[in-house]
């Protein structure tokens, strides 16, 4: 599936709810999160927003947003932006917690509390890998 894509986004949510340790790695976090993929022509000519809620230990609704300016209207806790290519390296197993610190990942909300979910990063990585990903850059097609 191409990232960033609705049906993407949908089995990785998916795959992310069927891992074991999710309700551990959510505790404590703020109730909403919005993501911005933004673009980087050619691979990615419009952002990519996204909201989601969590609820009982998992994923309870994430949507596509038409615009990325509804995120200001939602007021989730966290806002994570990064360019198309950022994201794709942190798909890839790129360190999170160094992306935002040393700026490539902008976050919104208490980086604290996502740093301290560091060692839950194998929840994630369990969950991708059950989803096939492709990119623009390499073949994908949007």
């Amino acid at each position: 599936m191409l990232f960033p894509s609705e049906a993407w986004l949908a089995a990785v949510i998916a795959a992310v709810n069927r891992q074991p340790d999710l309700a551990a790695a959510l505790r404590g976090l703020g109730p909403d999160l919005a993501a911005i993929v933004e673009p980087e022509p050619p691979e990615l000519e419009q952002p990519f927003a996204i909201y989601g809620r969590q609820e009982g230990g998992r994923i309870a609704s994430i949507r596509a947003l038409r615009d990325p300016d509804e995120i200001w209207e939602l007021e989730p806790a966290y806002v994570v932006r990064a360019p198309y290519r950022v994201w794709k390296g942190l798909l890839r197993g790129d360190d999170p917690v160094r992306a935002a610190l040393s700026g490539r990942v902008r976050v919104q909300g208490d980086l604290e509390a996502l740093v301290r979910r560091a060692n839950y990063r194998y929840v994630v990585d369990a969950a991708l890998a059950t989803v096939e990903t492709r990119f623009a850059d390499e073949g994908g097609s949007r």
